[in-house]
């Protein structure tokens, strides 16, 4: 690899970490740094290596969106789909990415990732399974393994000009990515073979949705709507880029639906669509058009409960508490043990400070066999918030080991073992928030202050211990091993 290639890798990277072309970026970087000049055949163990190295730079660079709930329904989506499929040797990875623009893509090694864009520019499940089986079609078919055997001729530039090409579809940025590797022809190169994999993975993936039991129109319907968007918004969706040929594909997949895949499918298998979509963050004009849309939508169907959740979200956003409060009341009418409105309407009434209300709504959210972690945490912040610290240290503990979205727990365990006066566990778990937070400083405060509170044979001064090794130690990447 020459210099002037890693400069030009270097200077690409810092220009799309900014923005969705991260992608191309990363993947660019990977295969400049892990594929030889001599090219013997892409291996599943070469495919699962770059899988798993472009994985984890898009969770360094907080790329992924971090909602479990949400991650967990994309996940069962395509478990579901990939239950119908006669799949790669590879363990499937499913990812929200935090990023609207209206895309979805496949890595190698079986890693799908979807854009929170794209969710929200569905219209129902069935849409989005259509685009995961699409994606899965890809995996499953090894294309980008297949792109790099047929390559073997070309030097590394043009392979990561190829996986540019691929990813960002030939729009500006793509036509600079290539325009800096200096290789004419690769550009066209990509389309021919993007047009071949994209026949391949729309057979793939309508065989596999119809499978599962999903309406195979979705497909088409879900084509036609981005296409629609680029009419209203005059600007090519990313989808539209990075998976060409749409036209031509639409006519394909209304040929194959006419002749083989008749029957009429769901439009929903999982469920709760609309409440998921309510999940991803939004700025403030994008929940005002939201809320007229769902406003509208309610006219006909006052009664409908998946348009009275995400209603009484986009009010709560939008700090229309009594609105939001009087939509959930409905909505609980309709599903009285439904545990994310008992949860919404519990984190209302706490920070109405009607901690009564409250603390009933998150105990009956909370009966549930399998509470969602947020819910216990929730409950156990309405427990402290009324001044019972048993309450709320027992639902802290029980789920002390969880990981939970954009929240450590030891924090708030740190906070009720101090209101208990238990000042050893208070410095420990303060210790263990701090470490997590990378302020060495503060942690190794708290763990020396912790020392002083157990006995040199006990379980968890060996754990103070370690930990104040951890921290004093050099650490290139300025990470510590996870407390345990």
């Amino acid at each position: 690899m020459t210099h002037k290639i890693i400069y030009v890798l270097k200077m690409l990277m810092r220009k799309f970490i900014q923005n969705q072309y991260i992608y191309a970026a990363l993947i660019i970087g990977v295969v400049l740094m892990n594929v030889s000049t001599c090219f013997a055949e892409f291996t599943l163990e070469d495919e699962n290596k770059l899988g798993r190295e472009f994985c984890d730079k898009m969770l360094e660079n907080k790329l992924i969106l971090q909602n479990k709930a949400l991650k967990n329904y994309v996940t069962e989506i395509g478990n579901t789909v990939l239950a119908q499929s006669q799949k790669a040797p590879f363990e499937f990875n499913f990812f929200v990415v935090n990023s609207s623009a209206i895309n979805a893509f496949a890595t190698p090694g079986g890693y799908i990732y979807i854009n929170k864009g794209l969710i929200l520019a569905a219209e129902n499940e069935a849409q989005l399974a259509g685009v995961i089986a699409h994606e899965i079609g890809h995996a499953n078919a090894r294309h980008i393994a297949s792109i790099i055997n047929k390559s073997q001729k070309l030097n590394m530039a043009a392979i990561a000009a190829t996986l540019a090409g691929i990813l960002l579809g030939g729009g500006g940025e793509a036509s600079a990515a290539i325009a800096a590797f200096s290789l004419a022809g690769s550009s066209s190169m990509t389309l021919r073979y993007m047009r071949e994999h994209e026949e391949e993975a729309d057979r793939l993936g309508l065989e596999y949705l119809v499978r599962a039991g999903y309406y195979p129109r979705s497909m088409i319907d879900f084509l036609k709507i981005i296409k629609q968007n680029e009419y209203i918004s005059k600007t090519m969706p990313s989808y539209l880029l990075t998976h060409p040929g749409t036209d031509d594909r639409i006519v394909y997949m209304d040929a194959l639906i006419a002749t083989r895949y008749r029957q009429i499918g769901a439009q929903n298998l999982i469920g709760n669509f609309s409440r998921m979509q309510s999940l991803i963050p939004l700025e403030t004009s994008e929940l005002e058009k939201k809320n007229k849309e769902l406003k509208k939508a309610m006219q006909s169907r006052p009664d409908n409960l998946d348009l009275l959740y995400p209603l009484a979200v986009t009010e709560d956003q939008l700090g229309q508490t009594d609105a939001a409060l009087q939509h959930y009341r409905k909505a609980l009418s309709l599903a009285p043990d439904d545990e994310d409105i008992l949860r919404n309407m519990g984190l209302i009434y706490l920070n109405q400070a009607r901690l009564d209300l409250a603390q009933d709504h998150l105990s009956r959210a909370a009966k549930r066999k399998s509470p969602q972690d947020e819910t216990v945490a929730a409950l156990g912040k309405a427990y402290f918030a009324a001044a019972n610290y048993p309450k709320a240290l027992e639902s802290y503990l029980s789920i002390k080991d969880k990981e939970l979205d954009n929240v450590d727990i030891n924090y708030f365990l740190a906070m009720t073992y101090g209101k208990l006066n238990q000042q050893g566990e208070f410095h420990y778990y303060f210790g263990v928030y701090f470490k997590n937070s990378r302020k060495k400083e503060s942690a190794l405060f708290h763990f020396q202050e912790a020392l002083k509170y157990f006995s040199k044979d006990s379980d968890r001064r060996q754990a103070i211990d370690q930990a104040i090794k951890d921290l004093s130690k050099d650490d290139p990447r300025g990470r510590f091993r996870k407390q345990p």
